[in-house]
């Protein structure tokens, strides 16, 4: 676990263009530099407290830091891997874990609305669930015109 922390940390950093030190220096309170490498490196396990900071500095919720990255999900929805037509897919999937718990029961209402109004959930399987993800989310498209 402290390993895979670690690498979450470091790509999540480097992502941000930081320097360990601009890093360690980024963070609320202050942490040395040397403690962000023992941590990427997997030779520190940051307390929560620590690992709170680091994920308020990268902007980034704390359970990024600890979910199985293998298959990113939400809810068991795997994030497609880059297939063509499917960025906007993973785009949802990732604005899903960015959302407040108060505020799912909208978002529900709101895909079942759009599922409606589409006639996406008519005659679906399971595995077209991305097929009917992405065509709630294309552009273009007019409401009311028939």
């Amino acid at each position: 676990m402290k390993v895979e922390i670690g690498k979450r940390v470091k790509r999540m950093r480097l992502e941000k263009g930081l320097t360990q030190k601009e890093f360690a220096a980024s963070v609320r309170g202050g942490l040395d530099y040397t403690y962000i490498g023992k941590i990427e490196r997997g030779e520190q396990l940051p307390s929560l407290k620590i690992l709170i900071k680091i994920s308020e500095a990268l902007s980034v919720p704390v359970g990024s830091f600890l979910q199985d990255e293998s298959s990113p999900s939400v809810c068991g929805i795997p994030c497609p891997e880059h297939k063509a037509g499917e960025e906007k897919g993973c785009e949802l999937v990732n604005a899903l874990k960015l959302l407040n718990i108060g505020d799912i029961p909208l978002v529900v209402e709101i895909a079942r609305v759009l599922s409606s109004h589409r006639g996406t959930a008519k005659g679906r399987r399971s595995g077209d669930v991305w097929e009917a993800m992405l065509m709630a989310a294309e552009e273009g498209t007019s409401y009311g015109k028939k």
